[in-house]
């Protein structure tokens, strides 16, 4: 997740992608691609994916597009999955939830220059017994 995260703040994201999250709010200098999926075989000119917002809201979007990426054709889902994303940081027999290591992701990769990542997690988890 942090390879996709870096890769992507180090390149140019899909133009289509770009244009729907300004659209949508999306501030790029403070959120995140957690992952990027586009032109699957049954699915041209489509681009898919999550991002983690600057609000630390997950957003799952599903972009379809001009050929190369150019043109937002139509956005068939733009959702906040926040409510359905694991961010606990300790989950019984798997450890950390993939949300709670986007949100470290995101704090460490998005602080400014100079300054130590935000480690403000006040996550709360409830423990069920099984």
């Amino acid at each position: 997740m942090k390879t996709t995260a870096t890769y992507w703040r180090a390149h140019a994201l899909p133009k289509a992608l770009h244009d729907a999250g300004l659209a949508h709010g999306i501030d790029w200098g403070n959120s995140i691609i957690m992952d990027l999926v586009a032109d699957l075989p049954w699915m041209r000119d489509t681009v898919m994916g999550t991002i983690l917002n600057q609000q630390e809201k997950f957003i799952e979007f599903e972009i379809e597009t001009s050929q190369q990426h150019q043109l937002i054709s139509s956005i068939e889902a733009w959702l906040d999955v926040t409510a359905q994303t694991n961010i606990c940081e300790h989950n019984r027999g798997t450890g950390r939830g993939a949300g709670a290591m986007a949100l470290e992701i995101r704090r460490e990769l998005c602080a400014p220059a100079g300054s130590p990542p935000a480690n403000n997690s006040t996550t709360k988890c409830a423990i069920s017994a099984y």
